[in-house]
């Protein structure tokens, strides 16, 4: 068996019937075969199980107290389409067969039945999904973004639909819920795939830096500059400037963005002389940009020349049933990287990440994968791999109190350092529970992030 093989999670199949004595004998069955198993009784449960995420096949009654197994069919390609579904029944027609296989039922079994003919059309659904994964794989235009929920889905295709574009594109999203990712697909989908993909991020550096590091400057234009540097928007001449976190920006940049996005035309610091650039400008951003218009923060005609084609990347607790194709990614990625053969999670530990409400979206997520992998003592990942924070175990505060008296700024600071502790040190994850930006953890705790170099040389 393959080292990749080892690594993959048993598949999942879930029986829905409502006699207990029947679900549980097609569940050994199931189980012996070597399968992960889970059991339902109603469509209700069953579809509330489909919905954590993890479900491969599920094997149905069509008749099942207060839906029928027609109605759960329909319900499981709405939300899971990559869920293949075989159907069970004692009352089989030929137009139930047929309608059920319309609404994409991968098989159809009449009962009585032998065990036999039920494992087979669980492998012949098993294949078919395998098949699907892989093609999907293969032809994705985001293939670092992972996950096959309709969310998702709508992403990559308005992804597609607007790369050939030359307009501008403002994401936005959550921190960590792969707005970069984003913008790489979008530049590699691009006639400009051949050009480069310049990347900064605008709250990284403070106003001066920033500006020498988008225009350039000429030797001697302040202290330090002993040479003429080029800025991003030369390097990305005839490419892709991607623009994180824009609404960091001050008002005197967002001016000097506006004029470069309207014309191409600028000036290095320090020179008179104005440059043209051929530039496609992706900006992505966790804020509101046009409450921050409204408040006077961010400049009325910047957002409309940012807001062009629009995408919205949903945070991870709104596609939980892309979780378990994300820990299978991260889980591989890791194995790999770390020498390690594993053969996946215990459902416990699967359960717990489906349930926890992961500020830090899907950067958390793999940072969470990625310690346990490092850590774990046996060869799947149990919920004793989880980092205490996520298991409200004691010491792991769960509030902050402050004393009446206590200066805002003091506050402030202890709020932020309890958050963090509760993340780990994550400033990403801790910033998304607090509402802010990592630039502002920075400011507030008196600490100076890493600065790159300001520019990058014509030498």
């Amino acid at each position: 068996m393959a080292d990749a093989e080892r690594n993959l999670p048993r598949p999942c199949v879930l029986v829905v019937d409502d006699h207990e004595s029947v679900r549980e004998a097609l569940g050994r069955s199931l189980a012996q075969r070597g399968w992960q198993t889970q059991l339902a009784g109603t469509a209700r449960e069953a579809l509330e199980r489909v919905r954590r995420g993890g479900v491969d096949v599920v094997v149905a009654d069509l008749k099942l107290p207060g839906a029928d197994g027609i109605e759960l069919l329909k319900n499981i390609r709405a939300i899971s389409p990559a869920t293949e579904v075989v159907m069970i029944t004692a009352y089989g027609t030929v137009e139930r067969a047929v309608e059920a296989m319309k609404l994409g039922a991968v098989d159809f079994v009449v009962k009585p039945f032998r065990r036999a003919v039920l494992l087979d059309a669980v492998e012949r659904a098993l294949a078919r999904q395998c098949q699907a994964t892989l093609a999907a794989a293969e032809v994705s235009p985001c293939p670092e973004i992972v996950g096959r929920s309709r969310a998702i889905r709508e992403v990559i295709g308005l992804v597609k639909r607007i790369a050939p574009s030359p307009a501008t594109v403002l994401i936005y999203g959550e921190s960590g819920t792969g707005k970069e990712l984003v913008a790489d697909a979008i530049h590699r989908l691009s006639p400009r795939r051949d050009g480069p993909l310049v990347k900064v991020s605008c709250a990284a550096l403070p106003e001066m830096l920033l500006e020498s590091e988008l225009f350039g400057h000429e030797r001697g234009a302040f202290t330090g500059a002993v040479e003429a540097r080029r800025g991003r928007f030369e390097v990305a001449d005839r490419g892709t400037l991607f623009l994180d976190e824009i609404a960091q920006l001050s008002p005197a940049m967002q001016g000097k963005l506006l004029r470069v996005l309207q014309d191409g035309r600028f000036e290095r610091v320090g020179s008179s002389e104005t440059r043209q650039v051929d530039v496609r400008v992706i900006a992505a951003t966790n804020t509101d940009l046009k409450q921050a218009m409204e408040r006077g923060a961010f400049r009325e005609d910047l957002y409309y020349r940012l807001n062009v084609l629009t995408v919205h990347l949903p945070p991870l607790r709104d596609r939980a049933e892309d979780i378990p194709l994300l820990v299978e990614h991260f889980l591989r990625r890791y194995c790999e990287r770390n020498g390690r053969q594993m053969l996946g999670i215990t459902r416990e530990a699967l359960d717990c990440l489906l349930h926890f409400h992961w500020p830090g979206n899907v950067r958390e997520l793999e940072n969470v994968i990625e310690r346990a992998v490092v850590l774990a003592r046996g060869d799947r990942i149990t919920v004793e791999d989880r980092p205490a924070w996520m298991t409200g175990a004691p010491g792991q505060a769960q509030e902050v109190r402050i004393p009446v008296g206590t200066s805002i700024e003091e506050a402030e600071r202890r709020l932020i350092e309890a958050t963090l502790r509760r993340t780990g040190g994550d400033k990403s994850a801790a910033a998304a529970l607090l509402g802010i930006t990592r630039r502002t953890i920075y400011r507030k705790l008196g600490e100076r992030p890493e600065v790159p170099p300001p520019a990058v040389s014509d030498k």
